[in-house]
């Protein structure tokens, strides 16, 4: 497996294997698109897991400042399999400490995603007892959207 940062040239493969590991989401649920690409192709956070010319799997990530000190945060990391989302963990946890940002976040249901999960507790990550508070607003709030907001 070959983990590399993102480029624009991944729009079509990494569009499919969103769609792939997220089935049947209303279209704003998807992050994949040009200007995602353009903005996390130049994050320093953000990858592709490779393998044999075909991607296996992503992970949308960016340092956040927060006045005295980064957090890395991942947006979306989606992947075909358990090995592969370690690897993708693996890869942000050393981008992020090579930044000198020592932390990092992640939002997820591990409920839903269950191999997300076990990599996650697998590479040291712990879950809280906080929970995402969101409203989604415009057009996509009146018509009830709520998925997708850090996820």
């Amino acid at each position: 497996m070959h983990y590399r940062y993102l480029n624009e040239d991944d729009l079509a493969a990494l569009s499919d294997l969103e769609r792939r590991v997220f089935p049947e989401r209303p279209p704003s649920f998807y992050r994949i698109k040009r200007a995602t690409l353009s903005f996390f192709a130049r994050s320093g956070h953000s990858f592709a897991a490779e393998e044999e010319g075909a991607v296996r799997g992503f992970a949308l990530a960016q340092a956040v400042w927060q006045g005295d000190r980064a957090t890395v945060l991942a947006t979306r990391i989606a992947a075909d399999s358990y090995e592969v989302y370690r690897g993708l963990l693996r890869v942000l946890l050393k981008s992020a400490y090579d930044a000198n940002a020592y932390e990092v976040a992640l939002l997820f249901d591990p409920q839903a995603r269950s191999r997300l999960g076990r990599a996650a507790a697998d590479a040291g990550f712990s879950s809280t007892d906080l929970s995402l508070f969101s409203r989604v607003l415009g057009s996509r709030g009146s018509r009830g959207e709520s998925a997708g907001v850090l996820e």
